[in-house]
């Protein structure tokens, strides 16, 4: 007899076991908190659903005080099968309940099947406020307006997600991924990126636009053939110092200096000639500080294009006029790289320009300074190796920086004059001019001084050769 109710029990757990072979998983939903109408009472809606296999026994739904622990109300929750979802409304006494806020837990199935705080039962628990005086003075929340508190492994209240990581996938709020899904998603995620990927090379490599100040190379020819103590190489080695079409030596008696203009084959300055991009950079005796590297935007080099182009139809008070607002807009954008402790450095100003070979003209003239007066003493055109289609060429002005008692204020208004001056000056239509043919020394052929073989004339009788800076 024993022996019989020992395979009878056996049986049984074998059946049970066998029943049980997928867990039930039940899940309550965020619960709504309604009032009644007399403030006496709340309402607790929500659902519970059975997300796991069919459940064998009943088990209890349990509101509870989250401070105290103590249980407040206390209801079945009977038997689900597998997918079932009920819903429920449970109503909770506010009798003795303070008038302030006050937390609650809610519970459901938490039992020998589903383990308080094991993974299966995080979704078994949620939580929620309830509010005396709301209730006292009428005021009926619907049960879907109200948030709850509900416990998740990560929470993102900005994005107003919750993450719940389980042994077979993710829970988002109420959704479950498994991880099959999670992988076929970052596959997509990362084909998505590689084609984003793809498509801004593309774009890039499409629509990008060349270095603005790539390493310059002047356009001259440099032959090493010629005598250094010849017309030709004493030109050829003077192209190296030019850097502007200003005069910026000191006017020290015999002093020589060499500059270069721009023009077309009519005279014209900036005839045929355009700015291609301007920048702005501080430098000292070592060298140029490459943070300090402002270019100039396109609206800039645009409109000084536009003056250029009409520059010699105006007179000299037009022309000011006209280029001081350019000139504000460049100090200021030259000035936002600069920190104001190292403005007492020069400010380099670069200009690339670009012209069409043939029509464009790179003019070089050599200067003495004599009878308190700059006078030209040499001409030339540089002899030019293969540029191509565009004639190439490149000016570096010198700005002052912050004088010795100057305050910042003033120095950012000197800087607006010192730039609107330059720019004048590199408009200003002068016509070339014939140089002067000094006394020839009488006793040699070759000049002895260095003054001397600095303004010695160009050749009367008419060489075409003429030779350029390397």
């Amino acid at each position: 007899m024993p022996g019989r109710r020992l395979l009878f029990i056996f049986l049984f757990l074998a059946m049970t076991s066998a029943a049980q072979t997928e867990l039930r998983d039940y899940s309550i939903s965020p619960p709504g908190v309604g009032y009644a109408a007399d403030g006496q009472s709340a309402t607790i809606a929500f659902t519970v659903t059975n997300q796991g296999g069919d459940a064998v026994e009943a088990s209890r739904i349990i509101i509870s005080f989250i401070q105290s622990g103590l249980i407040a109300v206390e209801d079945e929750l009977p038997i689900l099968r597998a997918g079932e979802a009920r819903d429920f409304a449970i109503s909770l006494p506010l009798g003795d309940l303070p008038t302030e806020d006050v937390s609650f837990r809610i519970e459901a199935g938490l039992d020998k099947y589903e383990l308080a705080g094991s993974p299966i039962a995080r979704n078994n628990e949620q939580r929620f406020l309830v509010n005396k005086a709301e209730a006292l003075s009428g005021a009926v929340s619907p049960p879907d307006t109200e948030t709850p508190l509900r416990l998740y492994d990560l929470w993102l209240p900005i994005m107003n997600l919750g993450f719940n990581f389980l042994g077979d996938g993710v829970e988002v709020n109420d959704s479950r991924y498994s991880n099959n899904d999670l992988l076929l998603g970052f596959g997509l995620l990362l084909v998505a990126l590689f084609c984003l990927w793809l498509i801004s090379l593309i774009l890039r490599l499409v629509f990008r636009r060349p270095p603005k100040f790539e390493v310059w190379q002047p356009p001259y020819a440099a032959n090493s053939w010629y005598d250094p103590n010849s017309i030709q190489g004493r030109r050829q080695s003077w192209q190296f110092h030019a850097q502007n079409s200003n005069i910026s030596a000191a006017p020290v008696p015999d002093q020589v200096t060499v500059i270069k203009r721009l023009t077309d084959v009519k005279g014209v300055v900036l005839g045929g000639w355009k700015i291609k991009s301007i920048r702005s950079v501080q430098y000292d005796i070592y060298g140029r500080i490459s943070r300090s590297e402002m270019v100039m935007p396109l609206k800039v080099i645009t409109a000084l294009n536009r003056i250029a182009q009409r520059a010699r139809t105006l007179d000299s008070v037009a022309l000011r006029k006209a280029i001081e607002p350019i000139a504000k807009r460049l100090s200021k954008r030259a000035l936002s790289a600069i920190e104001k402790q190292n403005a007492s450095l020069w400010i380099a100003l670069d200009m690339r320009f670009e012209g069409p070979t043939g029509e464009a003209r790179i003019l070089f003239e050599l200067y003495q300074y004599r009878d308190d007066a700059w006078h030209q003493i040499d001409q030339w055109e540089p002899e030019l190796a293969q540029v191509g289609a565009r004639l190439p060429e490149h000016f570096t002005f010198t700005l002052n920086g912050q004088f010795p008692g100057e305050s910042y204020r003033e120095f950012k208004r000197r800087l607006v004059e010192d730039v609107t001056q330059l720019l004048a000056s590199l408009f200003y239509h002068q016509e070339a001019l014939e140089p002067e043919v000094p006394p020839a020394p009488e006793a040699q052929n070759t000049p002895t001084t260095p003054a001397e073989a600095a303004w010695t004339p160009a050749d009367t009788s008419g060489s075409d050769d003429e030779t350029d800076a390397g």
